[in-house]
């Protein structure tokens, strides 16, 4: 299956993909390591080419360092991602407290213009915004096969108008196949 999901009880536990710790490692990790290693390399003079080294290690250097700073949270394995309660009273677990689906008006994955995170994010009916950052170690299309298996079902009727229209169903039937049973289109 595509999430990485882990039963505890009642409760369901999304964790990042390895695939993704995999990526975001040597990406962060490489590009702190390859910025450095053009400073050092462009501070000896030692090619025609040190003068653009040093630059370009300079200028990228407090990019990835401040990436870096911000998916530290994320990178942790093991990390639960996203929590919730699947069933009629289900809920999704928050750091600003618990959300039931029946409450749900909207859900989107957005991307952070100033952090790069992909985050979800959920309106409720009362229009109080929670956020729940998924350090891009967890894929839109997972969290939308997970919205529309574990939240559709308990959503009301206007909230499940709001989902048929924004989620892309034949891209999540050529991606992995998914398609939504019949007795869910309440």
């Amino acid at each position: 299956m595509l999430l990485n999901m882990k039963h505890s009880g009642d409760e369901v536990h999304i964790k990042g993909s390895m695939l993704y710790y995999v990526i975001q490692f040597i990406f962060y990790i490489g590009g702190l390591f390859g910025t450095a290693l053009l400073i050092i390399d462009g501070l000896g003079f030692n090619s025609t080419f040190s003068l653009q080294w040093l630059i370009g290690g300079i200028v990228l250097f407090p990019v990835m360092a401040y990436l870096f700073i911000w998916y530290i949270p994320g990178i942790i394995p093991g990390k639960t991602i996203i929590s919730f309660v699947p069933g009629p009273n289900g809920y999704f677990k928050t750091k600003k407290g618990n959300v039931s689906f029946k409450n749900i008006q909207k859900a989107e994955v957005r991307r952070n213009g100033f952090t790069l995170i992909n985050v979800l994010v959920i309106i409720t009916h009362d229009k109080k915004q929670y956020r729940i950052p998924t350090y891009n170690l967890v894929d839109e299309t997972g969290i939308d096969l997970m919205i529309d298996k574990y939240v559709y079902p308990y959503m009301t009727p206007d909230a499940r108008k709001i989902w048929n229209e924004q989620v892309n169903f034949e891209k999540l039937h050529e991606l992995i196949k998914y398609k939504r049973e019949d007795n869910m289109n309440m």
